[in-house]
């Protein structure tokens, strides 16, 4: 078992070849991932600091290099194999665009442009709508569902535009919902980031959770990335997942070196929208039940929100609501260890596929100091880990057992 990794086109996901990179470190969200080239540990003088040595490269001159690599063509997919034969391709775990060299004698290093980054740098307008003088065009979006419409926004942000072509499935196209109306306005746009709209629709009180799935296509020749999203239905990715069963006890576990996060509760988020001085759009979430009742109550804690693009009170008092709903008991997350490779319950090897962020989990926890023994329901939030084969995971937060 081992990682691999892959460059590929950054256009339409052809694999290129693979290469060495020996020291990395990475990181999955549920919205978004990361990869950087890292230097060995401090005091180690056996290679020059960075991990990608050019002689790492299937090339010989500059231009085959510079090609191989270039940020604003070539990417790189890191994949996590099973065997360790040669042409295990792997499960791809990260993809992302070169990001920004920087160049030695010896080496180079470099970031990935995640697909969400990517997105950032994309707007969502009709191709040929916008020019010189006025550009009064409208892109309407009614009847869908929240991931229809962020399909749609995906698809103006991409394949909609010449040049645009991402190697992004967008598999909700045209899904209907209701209660679902959005407007794009040309003349808008600098508020019409692809990115931004994304994250604007998945942080409303019942907007979806949202990601980016890389895989090998069918073919065996090309790295697609699936965005895939929950539904109006459940706002949760993996909704119809199993949860991956994930055991805890002093000593040896599945998880080593439980931690668990504390936090406080917010009974009340003040949020202000679009406007300014005392025009500025205000809204008001709040649940004063935990410091108004009871012997011992809590003590009040206020939270204050921003979006001066959001000129609807309606959608204003939902992220408040959600905002709130979000902070408003007393919270735990628990963070652990694992090791690619060993098994949980049913036979269910760990890996960057089966611990994928969104995905259910239960923890069974036992002989903790500060946790009552017994399962916890919760979600993977979050993967970090190196060129090893461990990994730190974040899970959701949770209710605190004591209130």
């Amino acid at each position: 078992m081992s990682w691999r990794a892959w460059l590929t086109d950054a256009r339409d996901g052809r694999v290129i070849a693979p290469v060495d990179v020996p020291y990395f470190q990475w990181q999955m969200g549920i919205r978004d991932s990361s990869f950087t080239t890292a230097s060995r540990e401090p005091g180690d003088r056996s290679a020059s600091g960075l991990t990608l040595p050019w002689s790492a490269l299937p090339a010989s001159t500059p231009d085959q290099r510079s090609l191989l690599l270039d940020p604003t063509r070539r990417a790189l997919c890191l994949a996590w194999a099973d065997s360790m034969a040669g042409d295990d391709f792997g499960d791809p775990a990260v993809w992302g665009v070169i990001g920004e060299r920087q160049d030695t004698q010896q080496d180079t290093s470099f970031p990935l442009s995640s697909p969400l980054e990517l997105l950032s740098q994309r707007l969502v307008v009709r191709e040929g709508a916008f020019r010189d003088g006025r550009s009064p065009d409208v892109i309407g979006v009614d009847g869908l569902s929240y991931r229809g419409i962020m399909c749609e926004a995906g698809l103006y942000a991409t394949g909609r535009k010449q040049g645009g072509t991402l190697p992004i499935d967008w598999p909700y196209r045209g899904e209907k919902g209701t209660r679902r109306k959005t407007s794009w306005k040309a003349w808008n746009i600098q508020n019409n980031g692809c990115k931004k709209l994304l994250c604007d629709i998945a942080d409303l009180q019942d907007g979806p959770d949202f990601t980016f799935i890389p895989y090998l296509a069918g073919d065996g020749t090309h790295v697609r990335i699936r965005f895939e999203a929950g539904s109006d239905g459940d706002r949760r990715l993996f909704a119809s997942t199993p949860p991956v069963c994930l055991a805890y006890h002093p000593g040896a576990s599945l998880l080593d070196d439980l931690q668990v996060a504390h936090a406080a509760p917010v009974q009340r988020v003040y949020a202000t929208g679009a406007g300014s001085d005392e025009s500025v759009l205000t809204a008001l979430a709040q649940d004063l039940s935990a410091i108004t009742g009871g012997q011992d109550p809590q003590i009040l804690r206020e939270a204050a929100w921003s979006d001066t693009d959001t000129d609807n009170p309606a959608v204003l008092k939902s992220h408040a609501q959600a905002q709130l709903q979000a902070g408003r008991s007393k919270l735990i997350q628990i963070t652990a260890r694992v090791h690619f490779g060993d098994l949980a319950a049913g036979n269910v090897a760990l890996s960057p596929s089966s611990l994928r962020p969104g995905m259910p989990a239960v923890l069974s926890i036992q002989g903790y100091p500060s946790l009552p023994d017994g399962d916890y329901r919760t979600a993977v939030m979050l993967l970090s880990g190196d060129q090893t084969d461990t990994a730190r995971v974040t899970f959701d937060v949770m209710e605190d057992p004591y209130q």
